[in-house]
Order: C-alpha cells, then structure tokens, then sequence
C-alpha cells in the first residue's frame, strides 16, 4: 500500500499540470489578497471576523487541490495508463484507497503553500498599513490548521469526484459548477441544508462565524463525510465499469 502511495504521488509531482495549477494557486491567492489588502478601507480589518475573512483567502488552495485530485484520476483514463495501474495492483479498492491519499497528502502541500503566501503577504500589508492583528492565538492555529486540513481534504474530495464521473472535462466542469454555483445558491435559499455542502463545512472548520454554519467539529465532520461518500460512489462504479 505504501508503494501504491508513493507511485501515486510521483504522478502528482511530475505531471505539467500539478505545476500548472501550483502555479495558478499562487497567483490567485497574490491577487486576492493584494487586492483586498490594499483596496478595503482600514475600518473593514477591524473587527476579529473581518481579518478572519481577510486570512482564510489561502484557502482558495482547496479549489486547486481538489482539481488536482480530479486530475490524477480522469487523467489515466483518458490517457489509459488506468488498465496497467489496474493490472500492477488488481485490487481496485487499493488503487482507489492510494490515489485519495495520494490526493489528501498532495493537497495538504497545496495548503502549506497557501497558508504560507497568504499569510506572510496578508500580515505584511495590514501591519505595513497599521492595522493591528486582533486574532487571537487560537483564532490563528484554528484559521492555519482547519485551514490545512481542508484544503488537504479538498484534495481527497477531488479524488472521488473524478473516479464517479472520469471525464477531464466533465470533473473540471462539475466540480467548479458544485463549489461556486450550487453551494453558494443552496446556502443563500436553504441555509440549513446549504451549511452541510462541502464549500461552508471547510469554512466552518477554519473558525468562520458567518450566520447559519456549523461549528468547527461538525464542519470538519462533514467534510470528512463528503470524502468517503464520494470514495465509495467512485469504488463502487470503479468496481463495476470497465477500465479500458
């Protein structure tokens, strides 16, 4: 299993597209960040939750983690490098079990990497513009680790994601269609159903306090929850449908 890992994760380090999307993580969370550091009124940094807000825009990293975990599966469909995967280890189950934490682990080093720029450039422009940090100890350990644990999740996500529908295209589509157009309008009309979509359960996990979210362990549950449903739907039609 720890070899099925390793392997997993060295299609992750050397495909163009994981720099790709490293790449374009960085830059949109530069831009994010630059933005509305430089452009919000001093007076919108004041309160604990706006400079919350302001921080968890690291986590954008969670967009780019799940892409990759979808990636790393349609990718060997469509180019059939999944039959050979299948046929070194028959047992589809610990392929699928590999590739999600292959997914998980890849996408927790998309979150340090977040956290890191994020961090670093956000606290260099609100002290730079004399906004003083008003988060306390625990609100920054509970931003920075739920913060990592659901980009890392994210990634995971994407993993299952991609074994339920195998299309490049389609997993892309889908998963940008379900994070930021369903959840957004679930949660607007039917918050109490929209706060267990995947999107406001990261959010509660990293301390957000947005009417209508769960607390941080239920979020962090949820999202959990997502992960395996989505590995299961994907090992059960994995299981089923032929690999060629």
């Amino acid at each position: 299993m720890i070899r099925q890992v390793k392997a997993e994760l060295l299609k992750v380090r050397s495909t163009r597209t994981t720099i790709g999307l490293l790449l374009g993580m960085i830059a949109l969370i530069l831009l994010f960040t630059l933005l509305t550091g430089l452009l919000a009124t001093a007076s919108s940094f004041a309160g604990a939750e706006n400079q919350r807000q302001f921080f968890s825009l690291s986590d954008l990293a969670g967009v780019f983690s799940a892409l990759a975990g979808v990636m790393l599966v349609a990718s060997e469909y469509r180019y059939g490098t999944m039959r050979p995967t299948i046929l070194f280890t028959p047992h589809r189950s610990q392929v699928l079990a590999a590739k999600t934490a292959a997914g998980a682990l890849a996408g927790f080093a998309f979150g340090v990497v977040g956290a890191a720029i994020g961090w670093a450039l956000g606290y260099t422009i609100l002290t730079g513009r004399g906004i003083t940090i008003v988060l306390s100890s625990g609100d920054i350990s509970q931003l920075v680790l739920g913060g990592l644990a659901s980009v890392a999740l994210w990634g995971a996500i994407g993993i299952g994601l991609g074994a339920v529908i195998r299309n490049q295209v389609g997993g892309v589509i889908t998963l940008l269609a379900w994070g930021f157009v369903v959840n957004p309008l679930l949660f607007g009309l039917l918050p109490s159903v929209g706060r267990f979509m995947p999107s406001y359960a990261g959010d509660a996990l990293v301390g957000l306090t947005t009417n209508h979210l769960l607390s941080p362990t239920v979020g962090g549950i949820v999202l959990v929850g997502w992960t395996a449903l989505l590995a299961a739907a994907g090992l059960a039609l994995t299981a089923k449908r032929d690999v060629g």
